[in-house]
C-alpha cells in the first residue's frame, strides 16, 4: 500500500512537472510586424532580422542585401477556369487552367524578386502567357503558350519585372 505522504508527495510531482511543461509567453520569440513599403525603406537591417509582412502576410528574412521570403506554408494548387492576372499570393503556387478555349495568364509588374509559379493547361484551352507594362518576359526560343494538353511551364521572376518562361511551351 502506497502511504498517505508518499501519495501526496507524487500528486506534487506530477501538478509540479505539469506546471513546467507550459509554455511562458515571455519567451516566445517576437517578430516586428511591418508593412511592406515600411520594409522596403528599412535602411539598418543586419543580415539575419526577421520581419512579418503585414500586407503580404508572409515572413520575410534579411540576407545582408535583400529581404528574402521564408517559407512557412506548403504550395497550394490553385485551380482557374478563365483568364487570370497573377497576384503576389500566388506565389509558390501550382495554377492549373480547365479551360475548352484559350485563357490568357497575365504577369503583372511589381512582383516580388524570386516569385515563383507553375502552370499546367489541364483543359483543351492553351495558355498563353503575356506581360503588362513594364514586364519583360524571356524565353530561349520565344516560346510562351502552351503546347497541348496537359503541358507544365515554370514562371520565374529573376529580376524587378523581368519573368523566365520556362516548359512545354510552342509559338
Amino acid at each position: 500500500m502506497i502511504r498517505k505522504q508518499n501519495f501526496t508527495f507524487i500528486i506534487f510531482l506530477c501538478i509540479f512537472t505539469l506546471g513546467k511543461a507550459q509554455v511562458d509567453p515571455n519567451t516566445l520569440l517576437s517578430v516586428s510586424s511591418l508593412s511592406t513599403s515600411d520594409i522596403v525603406a528599412t535602411t539598418n537591417a543586419s543580415e539575419g532580422s526577421l520581419v512579418f509582412d503585414s500586407d503580404k502576410k508572409k515572413l520575410y528574412q534579411f540576407d545582408g542585401t535583400n529581404w528574402k521570403e521564408v517559407l512557412t506554408s506548403p504550395t497550394t494548387i490553385s485551380p482557374k477556369t478563365a483568364s487570370y492576372t497573377l497576384v503576389e499570393t500566388d506565389n509558390y503556387s501550382v495554377i492549373t487552367f480547365n479551360s475548352t478555349t484559350d485563357v490568357t495568364l497575365t504577369v503583372p509588374t511589381g512582383l516580388s524578386v524570386g516569385f515563383n509559379v507553375s502552370v499546367y493547361q489541364v483543359g483543351s484551352g492553351s495558355v498563353t502567357i503575356t506581360g503588362t507594362g513594364g514586364v519583360t518576359l524571356k524565353n530561349r526560343l520565344l516560346r510562351f503558350k502552351t503546347a497541348g494538353l496537359d503541358a507544365g511551364a515554370g514562371i520565374v521572376c529573376t529580376s524587378t519585372d523581368i519573368f523566365h518562361i520556362t516548359g512545354d511551351l510552342k509559338k
